[in-house]
């Protein structure tokens, strides 16, 4: 069987949004990875920004124009839970409310992003990747809460292995995308 190509037009609406979430859970995973002994406000301000940065990702992704237009209000959901959750940790960077913070951003957009594929997945191939990330969200969501209570760096440390996870499938999916967008219609000989 052969795999369903997405059409070069398509491609390139949505390969920038892509890498730019796969950018920011790789800059989030190396932040996780590399700072050896993180603080509370390390953990609050690295993940806010995380979800801010993803949330407009998201949201750009969602207003591809050939997109349907239905699934923008889920994005737009998604996107304002993980914004409010970025905020509500920056103004209050205690472990406790960043793990419940996070987990909830997570879990909410992982759980929208599911709804997309199994609702949508035929109308608008790119989202078919709407499984992974959504799985991976409730994920992270869900290692947040039973993490809740370890300390700033175990908390970054359960977020960023996330990221990673994250990362690595959005770039692969980014640079597939952007291998689409240039691709060339097939002639007569090609």
């Amino acid at each position: 069987m052969s795999a369903v190509k997405i059409p070069a037009s398509i491609a390139a609406e949505v390969a920038t949004p892509v890498m730019g979430r796969a950018l920011t859970a790789a800059a989030f995973a190396l932040i996780s990875i590399f700072w050896p002994s993180a603080t509370n406000q390390v953990l609050a301000y690295s993940l806010a920004a995380f979800m801010v940065i993803s949330a407009k990702f998201i949201w750009d992704y969602s207003k591809a124009p050939s997109a349907p237009g239905e699934v923008r209000a889920l994005y737009a959901f998604a996107a304002l839970v993980m914004i409010l959750s970025g905020l509500s940790m920056a103004f209050f960077p205690q472990v406790l409310v960043v793990g419940i913070a996070g987990a909830v951003g997570f879990i909410v957009a992982g759980l929208l992003e599911i709804i997309v594929f199994f609702r949508h997945r035929a109308d608008f191939l790119p989202f078919r990747d709407q499984l992974v990330t959504g799985f991976v969200g409730l994920g992270v969501g869900g290692a947040l809460l039973m993490g809740i209570n370890l300390d700033a760096h175990g908390l970054l440390g359960l977020a960023g292995g996330g990221a990673i996870i994250l990362a690595v499938f959005e770039l692969i999916s980014a640079f597939g995308l952007r291998h689409d967008a240039k691709a060339k219609p097939a002639g007569l000989w090609s």
